[in-house]
């Protein structure tokens, strides 16, 4: 359970309905909602390093099989968006390759539009819109 290795690692307590959205401060002021997401990503026990240049950018991960009878060749966390774009993804295999389905589409989506491929830091400003979306959306039954 992610809500008492939180607890337990950041002081002990409850956190008494504070996690049930991503927008409610507990009353120490934290959002144990994010807390989770870094945790989550944390058990992975995987490292990715980013380094950009002028006019290049180089990604760098570790590749970890999680099973013996997986292939492989098809594991991997380095993604291709778009001819000239590409991503690294860490986290959960899952969340990453759905977040990788929506950079693809939001970028052909943009070249249908405009007749130009998106610029990176456009792709990745929509997507970050996106998620932020999501966490204020107020749905019934929260």
């Amino acid at each position: 359970d992610l809500s008492s290795g939180i607890n337990a690692e950041y002081g002990g307590g409850s956190s008494a309905g504070f996690d049930r959205s991503i927008t409610i401060f507990s009353p120490e002021g934290r959002l144990y909602q994010v807390e989770y997401a870094f945790k989550a990503i944390n058990q992975s026990g995987l490292t990715s390093i980013g380094v950009r240049g002028k006019d290049s950018a180089c990604v760098i991960t570790q590749r970890k099989i999680p099973d013996k009878l997986v292939d492989e060749e098809t594991v991997t966390h380095l993604y291709r968006v778009t001819k000239n774009t590409g991503c690294v993804m860490t986290g959960m295999v899952a969340d990453s390759d759905m977040q990788v389905q929506r950079a693809r589409y939001e970028a052909a989506e943009f070249k249908y539009q405009f007749g130009y491929d998106m610029p990176p830091d456009m792709i990745s400003k929509r997507l970050a819109d996106i998620g932020q979306s999501y966490t204020l959306c107020v749905c019934a039954g929260n």
